[in-house]
């Protein structure tokens, strides 16, 4: 539900946070106050297009579930700075899309100057499923559906390799025995590289190799000197302990130099070009194909195995396309039979529809109205095979017409609301607007009963100018405007218990004295018999 709207500033209101109730919620004020502000900043926020003002900032926080909002809250705000629109969506700023998507299932506005949902003519199914309560079948239908939509494309795409099927076997073939050829092992490449470096290098190796072991062996060299420096050492080590430690680190020394010479002496350096010609030729193979195919060596080995599965897939491609095909007919057949299942109910049940839709509309003062479902067979979809349109007519001799053709915002009000009434299909908060315009009396209490009913299942906001009306909110703001430092401004408070009896003593006559107040008091009372 839409728990507070906070408007920081909008046209004339600034500085108002209005705390709403989860049922109903109703506003009053004298004619001319501009009671529909309230709505205009609640749309402004849905990304009405409008004349707005600089720093114009309105916030509404729902309590919901839901994908984006967080810890139970979501919060959905607009902003006009520097002539441009920004929205936020809990704080971080979003596109007016996101937040046109994410309003779409909480809130709804009705009223003349606002984009009705019930023009949606997918709506208008939803709506009669609703009321026919056919939710589980369905969605019966619809998991069969996907099934044979799943099942429809795997067999089409079936058909389409098969239309090429041989050239696609004698290509795959083809890379298959080149690969297979290659005999790609993982690590390959990397140990190929280190051997070919070797064998590329041997004579830069072998010079080192005889270099350094001349250095060790060769007279004065490395071994004879360290040889000499033991000797001396020797000689002295006793007198010191310090020195014996050196003469350890010399003998030390001496052995592994003795050591370092053998290893270079049992060096293998034995040189074969065929070795280093059969590397480069492997190498070459490798680097050719990991171009051609656009993998490296690991992903040449994956791709192998995925070819050879794919082979397999179209080589027995003749032995399932009958299969499928049989499946495919059956589940069709099925897929149709729940299809015209449901189609039924919708046709039974049509005049059934229409009678109650026109009692609820002759309360609120249509006597002479007309409505009907217009079922149309269509092409198969998720929803069965019927397009669902409703028709409507306020005035005798006037055929129905689809609602979109309508132009009387208060009578597309008043039929959202039987509908809705009825079939209980709605976002959480609905507004209405001038759903109360040209009624009165006996209308106008009908009306109440409706929209208090209604209120029971989903939270209603409404603008009202009939004290009938006026004595079901849960909530009753009142709006004014004042006059400060000679610029209009607008001022929406929640009213107390002896405020609202004032209040609707107002509407009921104008004038705020003891009889009309009694009035109210009245009339405050049977409202609640209306409730119940």
């Amino acid at each position: 539900m839409l728990s507070s709207v906070r408007i920081k500033k909008f046209l004339y209101i600034k500085d108002v946070e209005i705390d709403l109730h989860p049922k109903m919620n109703v506003f009053t004020g004298e004619t001319g106050v501009g009671k529909s502000l309230v709505i205009d900043a609640i749309t402004f926020v849905l990304g009405e297009k409008g004349n707005y003002e600089e720093e114009d900032y309105v916030e509404l926080t729902f309590e919901v579930d839901n994908d984006y909002s967080e810890d139970g809250i979501l919060v959905l705000a607009r902003q006009i700075k520097n002539g441009k629109s920004l929205y936020y969506l809990n704080g971080r700023k979003v596109g007016k899309s996101l937040i046109q998507e994410v309003s779409r299932d909480l809130i709804e506005v009705h009223g003349q100057h606002y984009s009705q949902r019930l023009f949606d003519k997918d709506y208008h199914r939803e709506v009669y499923d609703k009321y026919l309560k056919i939710e589980d079948k369905l969605q019966e239908f619809q998991q069969l559906y996907i099934q044979y939509q799943k099942l429809k494309k795997e067999y089409e795409d079936i058909i389409l390799k098969q239309s090429d099927r041989l050239q696609k076997i004698d290509f795959l073939q083809f890379q298959i025995n080149e690969l297979q050829s290659a005999n790609l092992k993982e690590g390959e490449k990397q140990k190929l590289e280190q051997e070919y470096n070797y064998y590329s290098n041997i004579q830069t190796i072998k010079e080192s190799v005889e270099f350094t072991k001349a250095l060790i062996s060769q007279e004065n060299g490395i071994l004879q000197n360290l040889s000499t420096a033991v000797k001396s050492i020797s000689k002295v080590s006793d007198f010191e302990e310090r020195l014996s430690k050196v003469l350890d680190n010399l003998e030390n020394a001496k052995t592994l130099i003795e050591e370092t010479y053998y290893d270079l002496e049992d060096f293998d350096l034995d040189f074969n070009q065929e070795k280093l010609h059969q590397i480069e030729e492997r190498l070459n193979l490798i680097n050719h194909l990991e171009r051609k195919y656009g993998y490296d060596e690991k992903g040449l080995i994956n791709l192998l195995e995925n070819l050879q599965n794919e082979l397999e897939t179209l080589l027995h491609l003749e032995d399932k396309t009958p299969i499928l095909e049989s499946q495919l007919k059956q589940l069709h057949s099925l897929v149709v039979e729940k299809a015209n299942e449901l189609s039924n109910i919708r046709k039974s049940k049509v005049k059934e529809f229409e009678e109650e839709v026109l009692n609820h509309l002759k309360d609120l003062a249509f006597k002479s109205a007309d409505f009907k479902v217009l079922i149309q067979e269509k092409e198969l979809d998720r929803y069965g095979i019927d397009k669902v349109q409703f028709l409507f007519s306020g005035n005798k001799g006037f055929e129905p017409k689809p609602l979109d053709e309508i132009a009387s915002g208060g009578e597309i009000s008043r039929l959202s609301l039987v509908l809705k009434l009825i079939s209980k299909k709605s976002v959480n908060t609905m507004i209405f607007d001038e759903i109360d315009t040209g009624i009165g009396g006996i209308t106008a209490v009908s009306m109440a009963k409706k929209l208090k009913q209604l209120s029971k299942d989903f939270q209603i906001i409404l603008i009202t100018h009939l004290p009938q009306i006026a004595v079901i909110g849960d909530k009753h703001f009142y709006i004014d405007k004042q006059e400060e430092n000679g610029k209009t401004r607008a001022v929406i408070k929640q009213l107390t218990l002896d405020e609202r009896v004032k209040e609707i003593a107002r509407m009921l006559s104008g004038i705020v004295n003891e009889e009309s107040i009694n009035l109210a008091k009245e009339f405050l009372k049977q409202g609640e018999t209306w409730t119940r």
